[in-house]
């Protein structure tokens, strides 16, 4: 019972906080926050940490072998949550550290948002 329930909150989480993030279509705040390049590599870490997650569950109601199954999430499932994890730690540092860089520089804050809210370069790199 567990497992399908953890199947079916996970996915109704998890996927479309994961496609919203990559198509950019989040709230202002976090848009005034991340550049439109940092929201969609945290979009892939939510399907990262989804796919990792996902792990368990289907393992046990796969109906393998117990010794196979916790063989198969002792290698994916920490290398699923660090890997989804060090995917937005390493997209918040390098837009803090391309913002301070930009400060330094003495250039403008270039804002991710237009003045309707929606991002001006969606899909394009700077």
């Amino acid at each position: 019972m567990f497992q399908w329930l953890w199947t079916a909150v996970w996915s109704a989480v998890m996927l479309p906080l994961g496609a919203a993030l990559i198509v950019g279509r989040v709230p202002p705040w976090m848009r005034r926050q991340s550049t439109p390049g940092g929201l969609k590599v945290k979009g892939i870490a939510a399907f990262v940490l989804y796919a990792g997650l996902m792990v368990p569950p289907l393992t046990t109601l796969s109906g393998m072998r117990p010794e196979d199954a916790d063989l198969v999430r002792m290698v994916l499932v920490p290398m699923a949550v660090f890997s989804g994890h060090g995917l937005v730690l390493g997209a918040t540092l390098c837009e803090r550290f391309n913002r301070r860089a930009m400060e330094r520089a003495g250039l403008p804050d270039l804002s991710a948002t237009s003045a309707n809210g929606l991002p001006e370069h969606r899909g394009s790199a700077r």
